[in-house]
């Protein structure tokens, strides 16, 4: 109890060894607490990932592990309910069976076209991202590698690949968000998993 109290203290003190102990600690459990509500994998992780930079902002407002906890599951647990309740949630569903319906057979031109601009788009935002943020969204987004595929090639650990992807994903809806595209961001990210050759 004496090491979580340290842990404590040092995040409230800005250090982010201290974040990535809480991010290895609690991050499992999160992430399959989310996928509870969302049952989607990918959802799952971007709201764990979110929670951790809220964690991160609000730090000076842990007292304690049990509040720690608390925080963590409950602004979870709201972030999952906030996100079905989404038009974004409710849009994906639809935007998906237009992707899936772009995958048949005879639309394989349009397919390859429709990919090539999505991906042209995404890959001129993500270039603007700082060095590793750029190379852990283009590994997940476009190379396809799950978490622990991309620890292994750039030696380090889950919860400093979760971060970045957090803090890529947050940059990118920002530049999508202010240049009228909300929602081209989602089905990007959806039509690249789609459309893998």
């Amino acid at each position: 109890m004496l090491q979580l109290e340290s842990h404590i203290n040092a995040l409230k003190e800005g250090n982010e060894s201290a974040l990535c102990f809480f991010m290895d600690h609690f991050g499992h459990a999160l992430r399959y607490f989310a996928f509870s509500y969302l049952r989607s994998k990918t959802d799952a992780e971007e709201i764990v990932s979110d929670i951790f930079v809220k964690l991160w902002n609000h730090r000076q407002k842990v007292d304690n592990y049990d509040s720690l906890k608390a925080f963590l599951y409950i602004a979870t647990k709201n972030a999952c309910i906030d996100m079905k309740r989404s038009a974004r949630f409710k849009m994906q569903t639809e935007e998906l069976d237009i992707l899936q319906n772009l995958s048949l057979p005879e639309d394989d031109i349009l397919k390859k076209i429709f990919r090539t601009e999505l991906t042209e788009l995404l890959l001129a935002e993500i270039n603007k991202l700082p060095k590793q943020q750029a190379k852990i969204c283009k590994m997940s987004f476009l190379e396809d590698l799950d978490t622990e595929e991309i620890c292994k090639i750039l030696d380090t650990t889950p919860s400093n690949v979760y971060y970045a992807r957090s803090k890529a994903l947050l940059a990118l809806k920002e530049r999508f968000r202010s240049k009228n595209f909300e929602y081209l961001l989602l089905i990007s990210m959806s039509a690249l998993h789609i459309f893998k050759s």
